[in-house]
């Protein structure tokens, strides 16, 4: 076969590959998880291996990962009573809405009758008001479904992570097994660019771990100077639902207007929209450009603009790879598109 075919055949199974792993999105999702979450772990995996072996060194590393959470959650025990607290006596979407009708007749009564008119709602309004946020966020968890295969796929997510995690770390480093698979020409190219898209994905990976620990706390401080009671268990589930770009910080606001309404009524709702607002600009501005763009070699408007991209290119998913994405591409220009252009 000539050399153009080839670079034809190549180039078709490349792409074959890519096709293939889309529409086993259900499978390669929690694959690719599985695989930043190894990376985080291989520099801990390789201290202790002299000592455990491969085979419990692994299993220590992914017994860390389930201990940290839980024992991160552990607080969360101590909120169930206050938050218990604050719910209707009565389970029903008409007593809620009846006991926010109470809170706003309080705040009506210590504004001006000309503001006042505006916070009167019927307790059918309420519920209507409900059911379409409820709508909104049911529509949020569809395409979220639908994109991970239905209810089924994130179950399997859920069950394949740490299966793809074990196994992922039982064989790292997965590199030279790869680079043994390649044409001998070019073993030298991947030399040179294997290890840098390696080292962006680690530092991606460590960022966006470090973006959701940041901005917890942030929620956390702002919930306490609000007074909002669970200030530790929305922060922890802000934090946390932070890695799901758009659908998970609106869970957790979502989650924060539930408390915050029944504890303090208007103005806790104010308060929940205010704080909402202000993490999200501290993520979208501060955290994501200087600790998750500059650690990959990004600008902080080069990240704005790929995150926004992402979202008008793949929604939700398109957000949640666009960094990572742009990191690799660049890491690709300087190897292929810059000794072509002549700018190398």
């Amino acid at each position: 076969m000539s050399s153009a075919g080839r670079a034809w055949l190549r180039a078709a199974i490349a792409a074959a590959v890519l096709v293939l792993g889309w529409l086993l999105r259900a499978v390669t999702v929690p694959l690719l998880a599985a695989y930043l979450l190894c990376l985080l772990l291989l520099p801990l995996k390789e201290r202790l291996q002299p000592r455990l072996g491969r085979t419990g060194a692994v299993l220590l590393c992914l017994l860390l990962l389930v201990v940290l959470p839980l024992l991160l959650a552990l607080p969360v025990l101590g909120d169930l009573d206050e938050f218990a607290e604050l719910l209707p006596t009565a389970e029903s979407a008409r007593a809620f809405a009846e006991r926010l009708q109470v809170r706003l007749v309080e705040a009506q009564e210590r504004l001006p009758e000309s503001a006042a008119g505006l916070l009167r709602f019927e307790p059918e309004q309420l519920q209507e008001l409900g059911r379409a946020l409820a709508g909104r966020l049911a529509g949020l968890a569809a395409a979220v479904a639908d994109f991970l295969g239905g209810f089924f796929g994130i179950l399997g997510v859920v069950v394949l992570l740490p299966i793809f995690t074990f196994f992922l770390l039982q064989g790292a480093p997965w590199e030279p097994r790869i680079r043994a698979e390649l044409p001998p020409e070019w073993r030298r190219r991947y030399d040179r660019v294997a290890p840098r898209i390696l080292e962006v994905l680690r530092r991606y990976a460590r960022a966006r771990v470090l973006v959701a620990g940041c901005k917890g706390l942030i929620w956390y401080g702002m919930l306490l100077v609000g007074g909002i009671p669970c200030a530790y268990s929305l922060a922890l589930l802000a934090g946390l639902l932070s890695l799901l770009p758009v659908f998970g910080p609106l869970v957790a606001f979502l989650a924060v207007v539930l408390v915050a309404g029944l504890d303090a009524g208007l103005a806790g709702l104010i308060f929940a929209v205010a704080a909402y607002a202000v993490a999200e600009a501290v993520e979208g501005w501060i955290l994501l450009p200087r600790l998750v763009g500059r650690g990959l070699g990004l600008g902080d408007f080069a990240v704005v603009l790929a995150v926004m991209a992402g979202g008008a290119l793949g929604g939700i998913f398109g957000m949640l790879v666009a960094i990572p994405l742009t990191a690799v591409a660049r890491v690709l220009y300087d190897e292929f598109a810059r000794p072509v252009m002549g700018t190398a």
